[in-house]
């Protein structure tokens, strides 16, 4: 591990002057939250780090949990503890609760960010170390097709096998939930099953998420994690289902570069067609497993 390669450090006071810095530095800037993934990824520097840091934790209203017109609205610097110990979210959003508390240690849980915890980077070891000049680096090809694969894909892998990192993006994709995104260039809503596609997410170099929306809460939900150790360890698959006035909505995570959401019909569908590796065709059992106890 190196010391962090010198940077530039901006307190925003506004979104919209956290989204100038942003669209100035044209895509070597990013975002700093919790910084809990951010700043381990810049001590590494064996990838392009970020020349800039604009940090949004002192912009007013980006942070709390309320309920308004049926819906719950969770600021973007809102914790992932703050999240696990609110008594709305663990009255009426118990799958995301689970979900934040399965995560990261307790300390990381201190500091993540819900957003940041959506935008993390993925953690194929590949893309994670030094030696693998990897796809998703820019390099030539995937590594993990006929390396060690037992965490990786086994849906929609196309030119990457990575997989999505956070745990809440599968609870909150079955909940409808949706993401508010701010750029220079105004607002738009993105729903988080959308929010992945397989080399990362759909935001532009210049835009922040500032609000997590769920519109209703649901009237029976779930959340499961399988991993290797109970404390720490990101999932190897995970399911989440909810329903809500417009039907049940299962999510995978751990499957998939993206995040695999629709109705169950549609999920045990996306099971039956997977591509397993090598070493992860066990995933596919216990993705059926998991399904079947999320909807029972």
């Amino acid at each position: 591990m190196k010391a962090i390669a010198a940077y530039k450090y901006y307190d925003a006071a506004t979104l919209q002057e956290a989204c100038e810095v942003l669209n100035q530095y044209a895509g070597k800037a990013k975002v700093l939250g919790g910084g809990t993934d951010l700043i381990d990824w810049m001590k590494r520097r064996f990838m392009l780090t970020p020349d800039v840091l604009v940090n949004i934790k002192k912009i007013p209203g980006l942070s709390g949990i309320k309920e308004e017109g049926g819906a719950l609205k969770i600021g973007a610097t809102t914790t992932l503890t703050d999240i696990i110990e609110n008594s709305t979210v663990q009255s009426k959003y118990k799958a995301l609760a689970d979900s934040a508390m399965k995560g990261p240690a307790p300390p990381i849980r201190n500091m993540a960010t819900i957003a940041g915890n959506l935008c993390q980077y993925v953690r194929c070891w590949y893309y994670r170390w030094p030696d693998w000049y990897c796809y998703r680096k820019g390099g030539p090809i995937c590594f993990a097709p006929a390396g060690r694969n037992i965490a990786h894909a086994i849906m929609e892998q196309k030119v990457c096998n990575a997989v999505v990192a956070s745990d809440p993006a599968t609870a909150l994709a079955a909940m409808n939930a949706s993401v508010t995104v701010q750029g220079t260039g105004g607002t738009r809503e993105v729903t988080v099953k959308d929010l992945y596609v397989v080399l990362g997410t759909v935001l532009k170099p210049d835009e922040i998420i500032t609000t997590v929306t769920i519109p209703e809460a649901p009237s029976k939900q779930a959340f499961l994690k399988s991993r290797i150790r109970n404390a720490t360890d990101f999932a190897l698959v995970s399911a989440a289902a909810a329903t809500t006035s417009k039907g049940t909505t299962v999510a995978l995570g751990g499957v998939a570069p993206i995040i695999v959401a629709g109705t169950p019909d549609e999920v045990y569908a996306a099971i039956d067609k997977a591509a397993p590796l090598s070493e992860n065709r066990y995933k596919v059992s216990v993705v059926k497993a998991m399904v079947k106890r999320v909807t029972a």
